[in-house]
């Protein structure tokens, strides 16, 4: 029977939970001691491209045999990046999630709560950018997100595949976004030697080369319907600051306007080649007006007179970008762009004052490019996946008869 009593005491011994209170006695004194394992153990998930956790599963090895599976686990401040550190306090908890694809990784996600459970940052990007080990195919792309205690980020940054970065600061009154600021960190210009070559590892310079710093490029003020929906955007961008008038990035400002390439939605907008020529940014102010599904609808360009430099007018058609028109005091250039079924633009037709000179169609990664001149034909280009594979000049006898 003693026996049978010693068994059954150390069977649950065996089931003790994690935080129960042992108690154990040193020089006569009880001494109470939890016991509690510092971490919980990895939790396994279904998951999709997003990186959702869609079901729990219990094991691995079955987590794994999905297209997408997900692992979360909490982790110390020791396993942090580098890179991470500066933006973590003992007050933070941190969660790492790690997004599978067909076994694979192919994503890392951290997310600090502070001792409200609330979110103060979420970082995700590729390993390399996070100094995990990198492929030749992996981009060292990512982002960093701060945000304040109402779940409002405060700045964004973004890291390009070619080192340069983006950062995003946004300032809020009564918790409405009344200003953000755009600020710009080059690429470095790597060694002469390495000027042609992919490298998979940040440069080294010498001492005396000083590394590429922030830029403030432009800052945008929001104006709001009574209603609260945003409908315009002021933009002043700051003189002498580098900047790509053809790449206008918008910064995700509220859940409700999620970056969208196509529609340039707070994302990006890009502006039209054919049109660039006619644009001067130098010092100028830019007002754009927006609808109530966040698409551009005008672009208004005014030096420090308040003088109109441009306008561009978009028109849509749902989500579909069918033209864009740049017209100043002495000049008017129109772009007009058809679209497949699927949303993918097939054809792109430029004009000058009315006058057609540029024709491209686009279908499977071939472009043929078509020039006109005094409404003729005169030079037919073929171009497969950016690059030039043929050139041919057009003689009057060709364009006979040719619209």
């Amino acid at each position: 029977m003693i026996k049978l009593l010693l068994g059954l005491l150390f069977f649950a011994a065996l089931l003790v939970p994690a935080g129960f209170l042992i108690a154990r006695e040193e020089n006569g004194a009880i001494e109470r001691t939890e016991i509690r394992e510092p971490f919980p153990p990895i939790r396994w998930y279904r998951s999709n491209s997003s990186g959702m956790a869609l079901e729990y599963i219990p094991s691995r090895i079955v987590a794994i045999r999905n297209e997408y599976s997900l692992s979360i686990k909490r982790i110390s401040p020791e396993e942090l990046p580098e890179i991470l550190l500066p933006y973590h306090n003992d007050s933070y908890t941190v969660e790492l999630r790690t997004l599978f694809r067909e076994g694979s990784e192919s994503r890392r996600q951290w997310i600090f709560r502070d001792n409200r459970n609330f979110t103060t940052l979420v970082a995700s990007g590729s390993e390399c950018l996070f100094g995990g080990e990198s492929s030749e195919e992996e981009r060292r792309t990512g982002f960093i997100e701060i945000l304040n205690s109402d779940g409002a980020v405060i700045m964004e940054r973004l890291f390009e595949y070619d080192y340069s970065q983006w950062e995003f600061r946004f300032f809020f009154e009564q918790n409405i976004l009344i200003s953000a600021e755009t600020w710009f960190k080059p690429a470095p210009a790597p060694p002469l030697y390495l000027a042609y070559y992919d490298y998979p590892e940040y440069p080294e310079y010498p001492d005396d080369v000083p590394p590429p710093e922030f830029v403030l490029l432009h800052t945008d003020f929001y104006r709001y319907s009574r209603s609260g929906a945003l409908r315009a955007i002021d933009r002043v961008l700051r003189a002498g600051a580098a900047y790509e008038p053809e790449r206008i990035v918008f910064p995700r400002i509220m859940p409700g306007f999620s970056p969208d390439r196509e529609t340039g939605a707070f994302a990006v907008f890009y502006t039209p080649e054919f049109i660039l020529s006619g644009i001067n940014i130098q010092g100028a102010r830019v007002s754009y007006t927006l609808d109530v599904r966040g698409r551009i609808l005008s672009a208004v360009w005014r030096d420090d007179y308040d003088n109109i430099l441009g306008e561009f007018l978009n028109t849509w058609s749902g989500d579909r970008l069918e033209s864009v028109l740049w017209r100043t005091e002495d000049d008017e250039r129109l772009v007009e762009y058809e679209h497949d079924d699927d949303g993918n633009r097939t054809v792109e037709r430029n004009f000058r004052r009315g006058v057609l000179e540029r024709i491209v169609n686009s279908q499977d990664g071939i472009d043929i490019e078509d020039i006109f001149m005094n409404g003729r034909l005169v030079l037919r280009a073929v171009w497969e996946n950016g690059i030039m594979i043929s050139e041919e000049r057009i003689s009057y006898a060709v364009t006979r008869g040719y619209p």
